[in-house]
């Protein structure tokens, strides 16, 4: 098995891309349907639970639109949380955050920490939570509003489910750089990630299934 560096993740994804010729839409629809399989494999009586899809912005964030649509799709109710303006969303996570009024997903602006706060409680009652905030460029400590988001999911209690690595580890190293999501089930893109497999970061991603988006 081999374990990659965020750097030999992006060379992998841009190799795949570029030199095998699979689009880059087509590696995050896999990636958020791959995320789905492992949510039904793994987390008992999904199609009985409100899902709350809390998103960052780039292509964590794209994952993480897939897997509300997906999930949608197949009768679990589902509502997405941005955590950034509408308008900072961009390439194929923007095709993918349009697809979500067309399947009738809700989308609600949680940017500034009023709103965030005023969901929380909302939030909280959900059966499961898709963290699908940061992927792997994350490298300093999240800070302010994000740091308060990360704080506040932990607190929740409610089964988290994080897409490629919980947020708040940084895919370069093994110790934790700053507050964490503390996962239930971590669904990891491609190939694991050094933090998913040695303590103490590996402490924070719960059960770690790795998913094959198609990447060779």
């Amino acid at each position: 098995m081999r374990v990659l560096t965020s750097a030999q993740m992006r060379d992998a994804d841009r190799r795949t891309i570029d030199e095998v010729g699979i689009p880059s839409a087509v590696l995050m629809e896999n990636a958020g349907r791959q995320v789905v399989a492992a949510m039904e494999r793994h987390l008992r009586a999904l199609g009985d639970q409100r899902v709350a899809v809390v998103c960052g912005k780039g292509n964590n964030g794209g994952d993480g639109f897939v897997v509300a649509r997906v999930l949608e799709a197949s009768g679990v109710p589902t509502r997405v949380y941005l955590l950034v303006s509408a308008s900072e969303i961009e390439g194929d996570a923007q095709i993918n955050l349009s697809a979500l009024d067309a399947v009738g997903v809700p989308v609600v602006d949680v940017a500034e920490p009023d709103a965030w706060a005023a969901q929380l409680a909302e939030i909280a009652a959900s059966g499961v939570v898709v963290d699908a905030l940061f992927g792997t460029g994350l490298a300093r400590p999240l800070e302010g509003h994000w740091r308060t988001v990360v704080e506040d999911l932990n607190a929740s209690g409610v089964p988290i489910v994080s897409v490629d690595l919980p947020s708040g580890l940084s895919a370069d190293t093994t110790h934790l750089i700053g507050e964490t999501i503390d996962a239930t089930l971590t669904v990891t893109l491609g190939a694991p990630k050094l933090p998913l497999l040695v303590p103490p970061a590996a402490t924070q991603a719960g059960e770690v299934v790795v998913a094959d988006i198609g990447i060779p």
